[in-house]
């Protein structure tokens, strides 16, 4: 998946917060420091569940020490659907980044757009309030989870290895998906890859692909598994990623 870059506003805040609180640090004791208003940014992107019925936002926030927190807050809407979840925010005057699942409470969210609110506000003698709006980027979350076992074929000429893979509604697989096996042997390596096509649908489906060897023979024991989920969304490609150590048998 996509690692979201937040807004050069967010990374300004940042410095300038460090900044203000080194200056703060030397020029004033603890005691005398002016406690630190809350902070709440939101990323530009948010990940789509494959059954649409969620999606997962990141956030920057922070609650300042000895606050009460009132409210700690991120809502998602688009015109079918809408949501809000909580924020783990912990008073303690850190800067956290965050990443929260917010669940549709009507119909499934779909890819596009959706605008986004996130709020926190505190109490420390008085009461104050952060509050950022973005409108996010839906981007396909692609889940794919390889099985722990392979099946020797054709005296390991060959694998067989199951894996389920999972895309929204509107994305689309590509071809260029693949499995990747590597077998490191006494004295040599056995390896292979094959392709198979995602299907985007919202459902899990469970697909048992063959993987010849391109090198070498496999042999029972433990060998490196690699899945690639490739699909294409609003002209971008998105990756779901899974690897494991799993064990070849007969």
């Amino acid at each position: 998946m996509r690692s979201h870059r937040f807004s050069r506003r967010v990374r300004w805040i940042l410095l300038t917060v460090l900044t203000v609180g080194l200056v703060a640090a030397v020029a004033l004791p603890a005691s005398a420091a002016r406690p630190r208003p809350p902070i709440v940014e939101l990323g530009t992107a948010a990940l789509l569940a494959p059954d649409g019925r969620s999606l997962s936002v990141e956030v920057i926030a922070r609650c300042p020490d000895r606050a009460t927190l009132v409210e700690a807050s991120v809502t998602v809407s688009q015109p079918q659907a809408s949501g809000r979840a909580s924020l783990p925010l912990t008073c303690d005057d850190q800067l956290r980044p965050l990443r929260v699942t917010v669940e549709s409470s009507g119909a499934p969210f779909t890819l596009g757009q959706a605008q986004a609110i996130a709020t926190v506000t505190v109490k420390r003698g008085k009461v104050q309030q952060a509050q950022d709006s973005e409108l996010l980027a839906v981007q396909p979350n692609v889940v794919v989870e390889l099985a722990t076992t392979a099946r020797l074929l054709d005296g390991g000429a060959a694998v067989s290895i199951d894996l389920t893979v999972a895309c929204p509604v509107g994305a689309v697989g590509l071809a260029s998906s693949d499995v990747t096996v590597g077998q490191d042997q006494a004295g040599g390596f056995a390896g292979g890859v094959a392709t198979y096509l995602p299907v985007c649908d919202g459902q899990r489906h469970l697909l048992t692909i063959r993987v010849p060897a391109r090198q070498g023979l496999f042999q029972p024991g433990s060998a490196l598994a690699t899945t690639f989920a490739a699909v294409e969304a609003g002209g971008n490609e998105f990756l779901g990623v899974d690897q494991k150590t799993i064990q070849l048998v007969p």
